[in-house]
């Protein structure tokens, strides 16, 4: 059974029904530009209801921009937004209209906005594969129900019975809901399209698809008619599960039996520079949530490129002047000297700081030389960069100043940092997804499968790696064109060798395949500081 996009009914219901703003009959268009590397732009533009639960006035300036904030602090997968306008129309509907911008095309998620979702691969013949996939919420959903196939004579027939009467009761709220549905999603793709299946290829190469929620609702009324099928999908009509959407419904909605996706031959350079746009659009991006009512939400800067400091300030001081030999504790915990907590702004986002950090001199205002004697202890170590990876906070640890002395006269040292301006695929070669198998890339070894506690819930997987954290960006588990990023629950390791934690709703079948995405073109800069002129308060004098 090939499945396109196994949204659920009674999920969408359920789902719409525990939001603060109902949305639903909406019409969406979507314009993607996309690069071979999978991150790209989308403009999206939506019209659709929305029903306050919080009190606010219908058609109400407040209600429209609740609504528009839910569309964007729900999203996922977006670095910023850009161009944003939105209206209420006459009609009571919210016009919404904007540019995302995101770093994987399948992590993108628009909620409630959107009824196609998609997937973005490549491979080292320079080809891509896009291709249409079940919503990240079906993985969640309980077992599916149990064909009605081997049920014969009488059973099958009240059975079959049974499921059409469930589906005549939930039609009327079907329609109601999904009857207004449109969705119109267009492909600009970084290469020639080559082959496709369900898409519509325009004169200069575009390709778009359509879904109509009337369609799927003439389709479902055709194919509950149809013994065979529904027999085949016993329960489908249950508030819990999924209409499927095989090879007959595939006919039915695109005119093609699926999987429904196109491949690019010959992929090109980026379509846009990615970065440089984002880092444009974040400006746009705080202004927008500060008008609609909300704290700015993190997002990931632009990556560093070499350069200086942006910026460095003091933060705290730190005073050891001796301690008691007969007592067990030290003040601070720490030996006789003075240090600096400081908070350096680096040129741009990196990768990660390297251990050949340090501090160069330290003077102070009296002429002594503070600079540790150890290349050791000069070392600066327990770096700590805030989430976008833009900032550093460290500590610049001295020698003991002597009784005259008031400040610091200067203060010099250097922060090395990575950073990766691209990333590729290695499939670590399994040959099965089994505890103790051993992969042929990466060192890859697999210790562990299964549940926590033996329980129904997700799987975990235990995965060994000569990767350090840094360097691994994301896991995918690939089942045949099903393509899916898995959660990670942490890791623990030293030196080369760390074993990671993923987690995954759906299992991991044994004939699955492991795909690691791990950041290349990996370059090291180092940025000097300098402070001068600096009290033992760490003020500036």
């Amino acid at each position: 059974m090939t499945r396109f996009n196994g949204f659920k009914i009674g999920t969408l219901l359920g789902t719409l029904a525990t939001l603060g703003f109902l949305t639903g009959c909406f019409e969406t268009k979507q314009e993607f530009t996309l690069n071979p590397d999978g991150s790209g732009k989308v403009v999206h533009e939506s019209k659709f209801s929305a029903m306050d639960l919080s009190g606010n006035k219908q058609g109400s300036e407040k209600q429209m921009k609740a609504a528009v904030a839910e569309i964007i602090s729900k999203s996922k997968g977006v670095d910023a937004w850009r161009d944003v306008s939105y209206e209420m129309l006459d009609d009571g509907k919210i016009s919404f209209k904007g540019t995302a911008y995101f770093r994987s095309l399948s992590a993108l998620d628009i909620p409630n906005q959107t009824m196609l979702e998609f997937d973005w691969t490549t491979s080292a013949d320079e080809t891509g594969v896009l291709a249409l996939r079940a919503k990240d919420s079906d993985k969640k959903q309980a077992k599916a129900p149990t064909p009605a196939e081997n049920l014969t004579g009488e059973a099958l027939t009240q059975k079959l019975r049974q499921d059409r009467a469930q589906y005549q009761q939930m039609k009327p709220m079907m329609a109601m809901i999904m009857g207004a549905m449109k969705h119109e999603v267009v492909f600009h793709l970084p290469g020639r399209a080559g082959k496709s299946s369900g898409f519509q290829k325009s004169a200069t190469g575009a390709l778009s698809l359509r879904f109509d929620g009337n369609k799927m609702l003439d389709a479902m009324d055709k194919l509950i008619s149809d013994d065979t099928w529904m027999a085949r999908n016993s329960g489908v009509m249950k508030p819990d599960s999924a209409p499927p959407m095989d090879e007959q419904m595939s006919q039915l909605l695109f005119g093609e039996k699926g999987p429904i996706q196109a491949t690019v031959t010959k992929l090109g350079g980026p379509s846009f520079d990615y970065e440089a746009e984002v880092a444009a659009a974040r400006e746009d991006f705080a202004t927008l949530q500060q008008q609609l009512g909300r704290s700015p939400v993190a997002v990931t800067a632009a990556a560093a490129k070499g350069g200086k400091l942006k910026g460095l300030k003091v933060l705290g001081v730190q005073l050891v002047r001796g301690f008691d030999e007969e007592m067990d504790n030290r003040p601070f915990n720490a030996e006789p000297g003075f240090t600096l907590s400081l908070l350096a702004e680096l040129p741009g986002s990196v990768l990660a700081m390297t251990d050949e950090c340090g501090l160069d001199t330290a003077i102070a205002d009296d002429g002594t030389d503070l600079l540790p004697e150890s290349d050791w202890d000069r070392r600066i170590a327990f770096l700590n960069l805030t989430p976008d990876k833009t900032r550093v906070m460290f500590e610049a640890k001295m020698g003991l100043p002597g009784p005259k002395v008031k400040g610091l006269r200067e203060v010099t040292g250097h922060l090395q940092y990575r950073v990766a301006s691209g990333s590729k695929e290695v499939n670590l070669g399994f040959k099965g997804l089994t505890a103790g198998a051993t992969g042929q890339e990466l060192g890859a070894q697999i210790d562990a499968i299964g549940t926590d506690s033996g329980n129904d819930g997700p799987q975990q997987l235990e995965l060994r790696l000569n990767l350090k954290p840094d360097e691994l960006k994301a896991l995918y588990l690939v089942v045949g064109k099903q393509r899916t990023e898995l959660k990670n629950h942490g890791y623990s390791g030293n030196d080369e060798e760390y074993t990671y934690t993923y987690e995954s709703e759906s299992g991991f079948p044994a004939m699955g395949r492991l795909v690691a995405e791990v950041f290349a073109e990996v370059q090291v800069f180092s940025a000097p500081f300098k402070l001068e002129n600096i009290s033992l308060l760490g003020e500036q004098r």
